[in-house]
């Protein structure tokens, strides 16, 4: 099942899910939550390490999107956490945190996208939480052929019956 995590910019997706997935194994791939400065990183939700993400560095390794700067080499990594938990795990939740601007230029996380959505569309064991914002979600659907979703709010996220 793939569930989608929609709201607008800074609305709490990010942080409502890294706090979900606290008592929890059963859960892998990426987060990017802010450091207590409010700078973007990377985090493997499984193993809880730590990747650079966001830079105010004008380098080679970054792309811009928006005001921000972040660093190519953490969509790598991003997308390597990704493409290994769908390699080793059969069941439970695999995060995309977040399909975005990028994803539309088919940069970023698109490619653990390609390979993740299609593995859990039908799965009764391993599902998706992608995060979308809002804005952007009817394209992020179109774009990846979604079409078998539930969507989900933060709420939801408190609700032992959601996603047990």
């Amino acid at each position: 099942m793939i569930y989608i995590l929609s709201g607008n910019i800074e609305t709490g997706k990010t942080s409502a899910l890294l706090k979900w997935t606290e008592a929890r194994n059963d859960v892998f791939g990426i987060l990017t939550p802010r450091n207590k400065n409010g700078i973007r990183y990377l985090l493997d939700v499984n193993t809880k390490e730590s990747f650079e993400m966001e830079t105010d560095l004008k380098m080679a390794d970054a792309v811009t999107v928006g005001r921000y700067r972040f660093l190519k080499s953490a969509f790598e990594k991003g997308n390597e956490i990704i493409k290994k938990a769908l390699v080793n795990n059969k069941s439970g939740y695999i995060i995309i945190d977040e399909l975005g601007k990028l994803e539309l230029k088919s940069k970023g996380f698109h490619e653990s996208a390609l390979l993740a959505i299609p593995e859990t569309i039908n799965n009764d064991d391993l599902h998706l939480i992608l995060i979308i914002r809002t804005t952007l979600l009817l394209d992020i659907i179109i774009k990846y052929k979604i079409t078998d979703y539930q969507f989900m709010v933060i709420e939801d996220l408190n609700q032992p019956s959601e996603l047990s």
